[in-house]
Parts: structure tokens; C-alpha cells; sequence
């Protein structure tokens, strides 16, 4: 939240909460003053956005989770893209412990096409901010997607509305530390894409199992050309 709150552009913040925590305490208690909406259930990412989108009036929207901090000049770069006539805006990822290496895999395993020195033609464009009247346009966040949110959305604009690829617009993400949690974490994130997938209009459940045995055969056979190689 102080990552927000240090921003050298005035922001207009909102913080959404579900499931319980007690957030408005905590933020009270460490001197923070900013407008919290509590949900006692479990939302999915889309939801709460949408909540976070109807209860602000900023002309440009942008969202920020919980495991992740705003580096200098996150909103000023967004934001002269945004009025240079960009209407989507895409970020890249910074890691929160370069010099451990367990964060380092965590950080590469996720945001390999999201570091700050590739090229636009290799990265991927999330992190997005977004001139609100896309909302409008294309209509709001999946509330039901317990994953890839995102994706959805911006598989609903034309592609002359597809997010640009600003790096100068960083956000560090806090990396796990730890062998067993990075494994946890993965496990985690694997099981949410398998929802994903298996929701899929294309994807039965089956086709996914098959479709993850296919690939984990393809990656003992890389493997194994790989320890060839060496010898």
C-alpha cells in the first residue's frame, strides 16, 4: 500500500477484500488512511476488481495484489502513455530477491516475458492499466474465472486496443524464498490453470490430462537429450 501511497502521481486508491482478515484494522493500525470494501466470501480476482472499478472514478484504471509492490514512477510512466492516447498499457515484473536463487527461479518460471529489458515483440502484455471507458465498451471482468481473468478480458478487444509494452512501468513481485514454497506455489498456480483449461470451451478436463502427459513426456526426452549433451 505505501508503494501506492509514494507514488509521485496522485492516485485515487481503493482496496478490495474478501474472505476476511479484518484489512481496514490492519491498514488503520499502520497509519494508513485509504477506503476499504470488505466481502465476507471468497471472490475471484475478476470480482473483485469490478468492485474496485465501480467505487472509482479515475479516468485510467489500474490494479495492484497483495504480493506485489509499485516501483518509483508506476503511475507517472502508465500515465503518459495513457494520455499520449494509449488506451491499454502493459508492465514489466522486477524481482523482489535477486540475490537469492530461489526467488530467481520463482521470478523466471513466471515473468520470463515480462522482465523490464525484452524487446516489445517478446513480452507478454499484462500488468494492464486501462482507460475506463473500455469497461464500458467491452463490458467487465469474469467474476466466475478463478484464474486468467485477464486473458479473457483482453481476448475481447480488437487488436488495435491490445495493451503497449511499457517497461519503464515496473512492479515487484514478492518471489517465495524457499524451496518447499516455491513448489507449493507452483502447485497452487497449477491447479488454478487446470481450472482454467478444463472450463475451456476447448479443453475438457480429459484433454488436459492428456495434453499435461504429452508434455511431461516431451520434457523427459529433452531431459534426457540434455544429459547427453553434457556427457
Amino acid at each position: 500500500m505505501t508503494s501506492l501511497l509514494d507514488q509521485d502521481e496522485p492516485l485515487e486508491i481503493m482496496v478490495v477484500n474478501s474472505g476476511g482478515g479484518e484489512v481496514l484494522a490492519l491498514l488503520t493500525g499502520a497509519g494508513v488512511k485509504v477506503p476499504v470494501i470488505e466481502v465476507g466470501r471468497r471472490l475471484f480476482v475478476g470480482a473483485a476488481r469490478n468492485l474496485g472499478i465501480a467505487a472509482t472514478k479515475a479516468p485510467f484504471v489500474a490494479f495492484l495484489a497483495d504480493d506485489c509492490l509499485a516501483c518509483s514512477g508506476w503511475a507517472e510512466a502508465r500515465m503518459q502513455r495513457h494520455l499520449a492516447g494509449d488506451r491499454a498499457v502493459a508492465s514489466a515484473m522486477v524481482n523482489s530477491h535477486p540475490r537469492n536463487l530461489i526467488a530467481c527461479a520463482a521470478h523466471l518460471i513466471m515473468f520470463m516475458r515480462r522482465l523490464p529489458g525484452l524487446p516489445s515483440d517478446r513480452a507478454l502484455r499484462y500488468g494492464v492499466s486501462f482507460d475506463r471507458r473500455l469497461f464500458v465498451e467491452f463490458g467487465l471482468f469474469d467474476e466466475t474465472m478463478p484464474a486468467a481473468e485477464d486473458t479473457e478480458f483482453l481476448g475481447r478487444l480488437p487488436q488495435e486496443l491490445q495493451p503497449v509494452w511499457e517497461p519503464k512501468v515496473q512492479t515487484v513481485h514478492r518471489n517465495e524464498t524457499r524451496l518447499s514454497r516455491l513448489l507449493a506455489d507452483q502447485y497452487r498456480r497449477g491447479c488454478r490453470r487446470g481450472d482454467y483449461l478444463a472450463a475451456s470451451a476447448l479443453n475438457t478436463p480429459f484433454r488436459c490430462f492428456r495434453d499435461t502427459f504429452r508434455d511431461w513426456r516431451n520434457a523427459r526426452k529433452l531431459a534426457k537429450i540434455g544429459l547427453s549433451d553434457r556427457d
